[in-house]
């Protein structure tokens, strides 16, 4: 039987569905749900200590597998980037390019452990703190703070923006859900009182926040949840396109949902990836979301 793209999803979503069913079934229906909320099913066994688990002696003896003396790693070297035995043997586990992928298993003592499993980063199986590659890039191989030199040159008027996410949405993704979106549609900006009372501002009033890159109209959240000096703004809202519900824009099918016109909210927040500038973290070379210096205007 040949099964194209659209019959493989039919089939997933299906049974995703009779999993669902079974479940609200075997809850009680969803008069219990309705009583109780959340339900954890008491036939559930959960996973833990997953690290502790001992890998198999036939998985050591598999073609490929090296012990580590450096790490007490056990990896194969088939699944890494070196391109001989000889090779990976020489440069060992640590210096060998993807050989993370070609992990097994941790030696603690005389047990090897499945461990954490590693990445690029992080090589051996055991939960790390120092770190080796690090020291080799002379860079600081223990957790260390470094001041942000934008912050060290903060005018009193200037603030620090950062983000966050809120528990009903997911990123940008999920505004075009109905019922997540008429619980969280808006992203006021979040200011501690002491700041608010620096600044002369109340709630709800309105504000032009600026960056170096760029600037974005507001209203003030007044709340202890952020510490003085910083302006929190969410992430998810601001949509100018992606449909009728995430931006408040009609769409060519807008008039086939008829549950539209429950919609009773008109705002849909602002998007403060636009002022956060594109400055990669000089270590790690990640997005820097959290320390964009701004400015706070009253409007």
């Amino acid at each position: 039987m040949k099964l194209d793209v659209k019959m493989v999803l039919n089939l997933q979503t299906d049974k995703v569905i009779s999993l669902a069913e079974k479940a609200v079934k075997k809850a009680g229906g969803f008069a219990y749900m309705k009583r109780n909320g959340v339900w954890v099913d008491p036939d559930d066994k959960p996973y833990y200590y997953a690290y502790k688990k001992e890998v198999a002696s036939k998985d050591l003896a598999k073609t490929g597998v090296l012990y580590d003396k450096a790490t007490g790693v056990y990896w194969n070297w088939q699944k890494s980037k070196a391109k001989s035995r000889a090779e990976a043997e020489a440069n060992g586990y640590t210096h060998t390019k993807k050989a993370y992928k070609g992990y097994v298993g941790q030696r603690i003592g005389t047990k090897v452990y499945k461990g954490f499993e590693p990445d690029k980063l992080n090589k051996s199986g055991y939960f790390e703190i120092y770190s080796g590659l690090m020291e080799d890039k002379d860079l600081p191989p223990l957790p260390t703070y470094r001041d942000i030199p934008e912050h060290q040159k903060m005018q009193s008027n200037e603030l620090i923006l950062t983000t966050y996410k809120v528990n009903v949405q997911s990123h940008s993704r999920t505004q075009n859900c109905k019922w997540l979106t008429e619980i969280y549609h808006d992203n006021p900006a979040w200011v501690n009182p002491q700041t608010a009372d620096e600044r002369n501002l109340a709630d709800g009033d309105k504000i032009k926040v600026k960056s170096e890159v760029g600037e974005i109209t507001t209203r003030v959240r007044v709340t202890p949840a952020v510490v003085p000096g910083v302006i929190a703004i969410s992430n998810h809202c601001g949509h100018w396109q992606y449909g009728r519900v995430a931006s408040g824009n009609t769409t060519p099918t807008s008039q086939d949902d008829p549950s539209l016109d429950a919609k009773w909210w008109s705002v849909n927040g602002v998007h403060p990836n636009w002022i956060i500038p594109s400055t990669p973290d000089p270590i790690n070379g990640q997005q820097r979301w959290m320390d964009t210096v701004v400015t706070v205007t009253k409007v």
